[in-house]
């Protein structure tokens, strides 16, 4: 299993956090706010773009269609749902609502969703 995981993470060339929304109660007003934490900070990931569709010109402004999927070590637990950022060749990608791992002997992948998308 050391041998799948190393040949797995000789790939990874970003880096990843994740991020819950996680209740809170505000003691002198009574009303419950999301609070968003992170729970991932900084691990080795690849992203892959298995689907890029060119902008078009639509009725709905900053439209994007993408499939990315992030590889990560199995040894992580990525919660589904959590929103994800990802450092890679030097940009900066948000993600929300990650979905269920799939995770194999060697490395696990995750469906993402980007930010802002209709």
């Amino acid at each position: 299993m050391k041998d799948i995981s190393k040949a797995a993470e000789q790939l990874y060339d970003g880096v990843f956090s994740a991020y819950e929304f996680v209740p809170e109660k505000n003691e002198d007003t009574g009303i419950v706010i999301s609070r968003r934490i992170r729970y991932i900070a900084d691990e080795p990931c690849r992203i892959s773009f298995r689907r890029i569709d060119a902008n078009k010109q639509s009725r709905f402004p900053g439209y994007k269609k993408q499939d990315a999927v992030l590889f990560a070590s199995a040894k992580l637990l990525i919660k589904e749902g959590s929103d994800i950022s990802v450092l890679q060749e030097g940009r900066t990608y948000e993600y929300e609502l990650s979905g269920m791992p799939a995770v194999y002997r060697g490395h696990q992948e995750v469906a993402l969703k980007p930010k802002n998308v209709g």
